[in-house]
C-alpha cells in the first residue's frame, strides 16, 4: 500500500497555473491512495460557488488512485461529502486513523492559539455553517475575503511561536491515539520531528511545488519518505524506516 499525502495546496482560480503545476507534481507519484489534507483549496464558500477549475482539479485526483480521500481544513470545511463524491472521493472525518496512523489537517495542534480555537470551534459549528451558507454567493464570498484579510493580519502582529504546534497537545494525541506516526500540515513548516511517542510529518504549503509524505506499508513494515514534488521531478529529502517487530523508526542515511 503506498499513500500519499499533500495538503495546503491554496488552489485558486485568480492562479489557474497553479492548478495544472499541482496535477504535475501529483503525477509523478503513483498510489494506492491520495490523501488531500486540507486547504486544498484558498477558499471554499458553498458547492455551488466550486469554479471549473476546482471541479477538473477534484475529478483528476479522484481518477489518481483507487482511493482519494479529503479531510477538511479550515479554509475548506464547507466542502460537502455529496459534492466530492461527484468526483469519486471520500470525505473522512478528523482524524483519519489506519493502525498506528493518525492523519489530520493540523490546526488541532495549534493549541497556544486561543482566539484561533475559539474561532475555530465557533465557524464549524452546525448552526453558523447553515446560517452562512443559506446567505446568496456573493455575500459569502465578500464574508470569505474579509475573514482572509483578517487572518493574514492576525498572523503578520502575532509570534510566530503561536502559529506552530503546541507540544504538549502533540503527545496527547499520540499518546491518546496510540500513534507512532501523526501526519499533518497547516503550519507551512515542512519537516519530519522525532516525538516522545514516534515521528510527526509536516506536509508544506504549495506555490507551483510543495512538500508532501509518501508512505509505503507491507507485512515486513512500513516507509516515510518526505519529498519536494514538483511538476518536472519527486525529490526525496528525508527517509525513515520502521521494520515489523521493531520498537522504532530508523533514519535512512
Amino acid at each position: 500500500m503506498r499513500q500519499l499525502i499533500v495538503s495546503d495546496l491554496h488552489l485558486d482560480p485568480n492562479e489557474p497555473e497553479r492548478y495544472r503545476a499541482a496535477k504535475l507534481s501529483i503525477v509523478n507519484c503513483g498510489c494506492d491512495r491520495l490523501i488531500l489534507a486540507g486547504d486544498v483549496f484558498e477558499a471554499w464558500v458553498g458547492d455551488d460557488g466550486a469554479d471549473p477549475l476546482d471541479k477538473d482539479f477534484l475529478n483528476f485526483c479522484g481518477a489518481h488512485s483507487t482511493d482519494t480521500v479529503f479531510l477538511h481544513g479550515n479554509r475548506d470545511f464547507l466542502i460537502s461529502d455529496a459534492f466530492l463524491s461527484e468526483h469519486e472521493i471520500r470525505l473522512a472525518n478528523s482524524p483519519l486513523q489506519h493502525f498506528s496512523i493518525t492523519i489530520i489537517h493540523g490546526d488541532e495542534l495549534c493549541t497556544d492559539d486561543v482566539r484561533y480555537q475559539e474561532f475555530r470551534d465557533e465557524v464549524r459549528s452546525s448552526q453558523w455553517c447553515q446560517t452562512f451558507l443559506n446567505k446568496p454567493l456573493e455575500e459569502r464570498r465578500a464574508i470569505a475575503e474579509g475573514l482572509r484579510q483578517n487572518s493574514r493580519e492576525t498572523q503578520a502582529n502575532r509570534p510566530e511561536a503561536i502559529g506552530d504546534v503546541a507540544q504538549a497537545t502533540v503527545d496527547r494525541w499520540m499518546f491518546g491515539d496510540s500513534s507512532d506516526l501523526l501526519i499533518h500540515g497547516h503550519t507551512h513548516r515542512p519537516a519530519i520531528h522525532v516525538e516522545q511517542h514516534g515521528l510527526r510529518a509536516v506536509t508544506s504549503d504549495w506555490q507551483k511545488s510543495g512538500v508532501g509524505v509518501i508512505l509505503d506499508s507491507s507485512s515486513c513494515g512500513r516507509k516515510l519518505q518526505l519529498c519536494m514534488l514538483r511538476p518536472e521531478r519527486t525529490e526525496l529529502l528525508e527517509e525513515w524506516q520502521h521494520y515489523e517487530g521493531t520498537p522504532e523508526w530508523k533514519r535512512n542515511s
